[in-house]
């Protein structure tokens, strides 16, 4: 079945990318909220970390049996059910009363919202050319940095309307109106239709898009697998066979302490750090915070058009990935010193910059079968959401070292935090030198 491309991002991608929506507003709703957790909660800087890293622990461990799920089942029938998990996580955080309800709530949701991204990556997968999806990519993610958008200043202005429980009621609301509009409007792939139809095998389109970086060699017996998608069996074992090739290892590390450290810092600790440090009053920093998740926006569609032009010229995607970093990085550390620049300046640098390691999700999937995109994304986001939990966690223990001043921090504990997180990060930046991406990428062979 052949539909126009139009049809295919209007009425299979935009529900799969409004998912991935939600889950930044859960994401990210806790940058904002979080005075008023200390205050009604009674949390510190280390519960206030647990609480928000609970989103990533349960999303993690979703992510090898929903990546099973989606090249078994496919993105739709997936995506629904978990979305109304999300709702009723929504609903349950809304009336909690105690650390250990919100912290129930807040896994809850992160174990709904854990398909969104991945469904979305699969679905791009299944119905578009393999040349398109780091363009599909960046675009999935730059819908979710309008997630990330919503949850600053709109966020800020209904939570003073209307409080944070009604807020979340609100955004409980939207998870459920996406997965209604999903099983009313998304057509089942092909592929997914019968149990026991086969999936197209597109690996060999894949292994130039790579840039030579991620092939499907070694994973012969999970590609055979892979078109008879209702063995569990071998769907375990070529996630284990995934995991076990060093390629893999050495193009996910390059960027894994990175993805996680902008996500956690993204995430919660850039409003308290502009807060504390940069002493802005709570308004401003909603301001600074919109206005940083929408570079995140314009990064995540940035790297992607540029990728994909590079690429053209026969420069690597890696190469792009990896230079992105590599001046995430030096955002970082100038957020040691952070007199040395405006706050505000800071703060966009540091969102649009840290999109360029999710190119490594395309990375990775351009080199292997359609029918494995599931299982190889959902692996890298394993990864990388037990990092981000580990990191955000890890600097609200860091920072609670420091005796708090009715709430606030000061700022040496944010430099010994962002230098700590800061130290993780440095072994991928050197690890992606070694994929040397000065050199070209290969000419495809025209035979």
């Amino acid at each position: 079945m052949t539909r126009p491309l139009a049809g295919v991002l209007l009425g299979v991608l935009l529900p799969f990318a409004l998912a991935h929506f939600v889950s930044y507003l859960y994401r990210n709703v806790n940058t904002v909220v979080y005075p008023d957790l200390v205050r009604d909660i009674g949390l510190d800087a280390h519960t206030l970390g647990l609480l928000t890293g609970a989103y990533f622990i349960a999303f993690a461990i979703a992510q090898l049996p929903v990546g099973m799920a989606l090249d078994r089942f496919g993105p739709r029938r997936v995506q629904m059910p978990m979305l109304a998990v999300a709702a009723l996580g929504g609903v349950l955080f809304a009336q909690a009363q105690s650390l250990e309800g919100l912290l129930a709530a807040r896994a809850l949701i992160g174990l709904g919202v854990s398909a969104s991204l991945m469904a979305a990556i699969k679905a791009s997968a299944l119905w578009l050319p393999p040349e398109r999806l780091p363009m599909s990519t960046a675009v999935l993610l730059a819908v979710g940095g309008l997630g990330a958008m919503a949850s600053t200043a709109p966020m800020q202005w209904a939570t003073d309307a209307v409080g944070w429980r009604m807020t979340f009621w609100g955004i409980a609301s939207c998870a459920a109106a996406v997965a209604l509009l999903i099983w009313a409007r998304v057509p089942e792939h092909p592929s997914h239709t019968l149990a026991h139809q086969k999936t197209p095998d597109r690996s060999q389109a894949r292994s130039h898009a790579s840039g030579g970086l991620a092939r499907s060699d070694g994973l012969g017996n999970a590609h055979q697998a892979s078109h008879h998608t209702t063995s569990l069996k071998a769907m375990l074992t070529s996630v284990g066979q995934l995991y076990a090739r060093p390629l893999f290892w050495r193009t996910a590390l390059c960027t894994l302490f990175s993805n996680g450290a902008y996500m956690a810092i993204q995430g919660l600790w850039m409003g308290p750090w502009l807060r504390d440090v940069g002493h802005l009053p709570r308004a401003e920093v909603a301001q600074v915070l919109f206005w940083s998740t929408a570079a995140m926006v314009a990064g995540s569609l940035s790297f992607g058009a540029l990728t994909d032009w590079l690429a053209s010229h026969r420069v690597r995607p890696v190469t792009v990935c990896g230079a992105g970093v590599a001046v995430f990085l030096l955002c970082q550390v100038l957020m040691l010193w952070p007199n040395s620049m405006p706050f505000w300046l800071l703060a966009v640098a540091f969102s649009y910059f840290g999109t360029a390691g999710a190119m490594n999700y395309a990375i990775l999937a351009q080199g292997m079968p359609a029918a494995l995109t599931g299982r190889v994304s959902t692996s890298f986001n394993l990864l990388i959401f037990l990092a981000a939990f580990g990191l955000q966690w890890g600097l609200g223990v860091v920072i609670n070292q420091w005796p708090a001043d009715h709430g606030t921090y000061p700022e040496a504990a944010y430099q010994t935090a962002l230098a700590v997180c800061l130290a993780v990060q440095v072994p991928g930046l050197l690890l992606w030198l070694g994929f040397k991406p000065w050199q070209l990428a290969p000419v495809p062979d025209q035979r």
